[in-house]
């Protein structure tokens, strides 16, 4: 009888019609007799009948459970060896896993079932059972052949797996104690999960010798106890993480262990930076709030003032000393307005890369004392008392000194919010190598030894110190930013909380003492004459009072609040300078300086944009518009009177 005509059957048991269906579509192609059992008594009641490849046993029915029926299987002649294949959709397959091998499973399938697999696994025992039926009927020789072809297509399918598989001999010494472990077999996926190659014949001690002890201590107790496992375990020495399933070959007294295993080092790696990038998350977002609800009382704080000064100067309009002491109120809570402003511009200018740095040769020393001068008036009111030790050689470097200013100017200012009334702050210059160092020190509230690396992040306040002068949590961000611009460096030390704190600001200097700049100041003219001046903006109120400022200073002020009326004022009258706003309602001011460089007479007109926005790109789009200058909102009266003073010399000069 040919091979493939014994006639073999398969045993079908789940109490679900549509599951018998689909196992019997699956193994359709095998070409075997597929014989159904809705429970447990039918498919017992059907083993006593007739012998079977194969039973592919459900978990879970109704009454008698699929292991109850394995158990009877198993406690009767006939049907011991029979291979049982548990097929479950359980919540705990690692369970069920167990006590299915427990109970002498040859698999254990878990749903949803590959078609592909499962005809593979089930393929190979029905081949077994025709070898069986075969090689009862042939001599020896026929037996041992057909032996060897099923060991050939077991082997495929073992090395088929993608899973890492082993089967490793213990090694113990005079004790029973296992202290190593040699490898009698082991699949192709071996290498790919650990890293060794040709490890046959060897043990792990061969090719790991600092393998961790725990891996003995588990596979020696499997094999003493014949009870398999799971379990996740790093391999130290091997830098990798696995998760194991392990059992024993053989009955008791057999130091064969079969391992199955996956690397997950970076499944594990993947997980590790998911919780730190929800950790990070979680601390952005709180530090968006605070920043947030900080940034909202920080602006309101000069609100009360500012909307207090207006009704004192309607009701105190007769009293010069009242209106002088409001307005004086006033300019420093605008201020402090547009130093905020300033501030969180700066912020977005660094963090996109285009922030604007003005280098010239400077001496560090002038701009240190230009920074003093910003910050006196705070530090005076504090009562502190400041000391500033510098060189006495020139600190020549090439850099933005606006910039450098503002690096020390926030330090000091910082010492003086974090300083009680009355404290000491000292800035002392030194020159180290080729750098030029600066360092503040206060005996201020200091720094927890946490804190000192945490002070120079976006928002960071001082945990417990409050807020004395107010502030967003970006001074000493913008500190660090600035100077790494600057290739330079800054750190924070301090003995710790109420012992004060240091900021040190590294600095590249030049080579030699040349502090000469190619730029030449500004011509100013003594007497300059009056100017024709338009300004366009469609807040009236900052026209106007722009306008006001113009009048003040002699010149001749003409106000428009659209693009339109802007271009019928320099049809009809000849102007100097033309300050105009780039939002405006009918058109944009790009617009409007393109027209106005067309009329007759505007060619040499000095055309400055007023903007909110200030960063590299939207001066390269005025200058493409046909602006001359760039003034950011609200502009500093020093900037506008530069302005005019340079047009009314350029005018001079014209018509002398």
């Amino acid at each position: 009888m040919p091979h493939t005509a014994i006639p073999t059957s398969i045993l079908l048991v789940d109490d679900q019609p549509a599951n018998l269906l689909a196992l019997e579509a699956a193994l359709d192609t095998l070409g075997v007799d597929m014989v159904r059992a809705v429970s447990g008594p039918q498919a017992l009641a059907a083993l006593e009948k007739q012998d079977f490849a194969a039973v592919l046993l459900d978990v879970r029915m109704p009454g008698m459970d699929g292991f109850e029926v394995a158990r009877e299987i198993r406690s009767r002649p006939r049907t011991r060896f029979t291979p049982i294949l548990f097929v479950t959709a359980g919540d705990d397959p690692d369970e069920a896993m167990l006590s299915a091998y427990a109970l002498g499973a040859v698999d254990f399938l878990a749903k949803p079932l590959r078609s592909e697999v499962l005809k593979a696994k089930v393929g190979v025992f029905v081949e077994l059972y025709r070898s069986k039926e075969e090689l009862r009927a042939r001599e020896r020789r026929d037996y041992e052949q057909r032996l060897e072809a099923k060991e050939e297509r077991y082997r495929a399918l073992f090395e088929s797996i993608d899973e890492g598989f082993c089967v490793v001999k213990l090694v113990r010494d005079a004790t029973g104690r296992v202290r190593d472990y040699r490898f009698e077999e082991a699949n192709e996926a071996f290498a790919m999960h650990t890293g060794l190659e040709d490890v046959i014949g060897k043990t792990i001690r061969d090719m790991v010798p600092g393998q961790d002890a725990h891996w003995f201590e588990i596979y020696g107790r499997v094999a003493d106890t014949g009870e398999a496992t799971r379990f996740v375990q790093e391999a130290k020495a091997m830098n990798r993480w696995f998760d194991v399933y392990a059992t024993r070959l053989g009955g008791p007294g057999s130091d064969l262990v079969a391992v199955l295993f996956s690397d997950i080092t970076q499944r594990l790696l993947a997980e590790q930076d998911l919780r730190r990038l929800n950790e990070e998350l979680a601390q952005a977002n709180r530090l968006k709030t605070e920043f947030l609800a900080t940034l909202a009382h920080e602006l309101r704080n000069p609100l009360a003032p500012l909307s207090n000064g207006l009704h004192l100067m309607r009701m105190a309009g007769n009293k010069p000393e009242v209106l002088e002491r409001t307005r004086q109120m006033m300019e420093r809570q605008i201020q402090h307005m547009v130093h905020l402003v300033d501030d969180l511009l700066d912020v977005a200018r660094i963090s996109t890369g285009k922030v604007e740095l003005r280098r010239r040769p400077m001496d560090l020393k002038e701009v240190v004392a230009t920074a003093v001068e910003t910050s006196a008036s705070l530090i005076d009111n504090a009562g502190h008392r400041l000391t500033v030790e510098m060189p006495s050689q020139p600190l020549p470097m090439h850099a933005d000194p606006t910039r450098i200013a503002q690096v020390v100017s926030n330090l000091l200012n910082n010492a003086a919010k974090y300083t009680p009334e009355g404290g000491r702050i000292a800035l002392k210059g030194r020159v180290e190598g080729r750098e030029a160092v600066i360092s503040v020190t206060d005996t201020g509230v200091g720094l927890e030894p946490d804190a000192l690396a945490k002070v120079f992040e976006m928002f960071a306040q001082v945990p417990g110190a409050g807020k004395p002068q107010g502030g967003l949590g970006i001074g000493l961000s913008l500190v660090k930013s600035l100077v790494g611009l600057h290739g330079g460096t800054v750190s924070a030390t301090s003995p710790g909380p109420g012992q004060g704190s240091t900021f040190t600001v590294r600095l590249p200097l030049t080579e030699g003492n040349d502090m000469s700049t190619d730029s030449s100041p500004a011509s100013t003219s003594s007497t300059p004459g009056q100017l024709q001046v338009l300004v366009v903006d469609d807040n009236t109120d900052a026209a106007e009072s722009l306008g006001v400022l113009l009048d003040i200073e002699g010149h001749a002020a003409h106000i428009a609040h659209t693009g339109a009326e802007a271009l019928q004022v320099a049809q009809s009258q000849a102007l100097d300078v033309v300050f105009l706003d780039i939002g405006l309602p009918d058109m944009t001011g790009y617009d409007v300086a393109k027209r106005m460089r067309m009329l007759p007479g505007m060619q040499k007109t000095l055309l400055v944009a007023l903007t909110g926005w200030g960063t590299q790109d939207d001066r390269q789009r005025t200058r493409d518009a046909g602006f001359d200058r760039h003034l950011t909102k609200p502009a500093e009266l020093p900037a506008v009177e530069e302005l005019l003073r340079a047009a009314a010399a350029a005018k001079n000069a014209a018509t002398a």
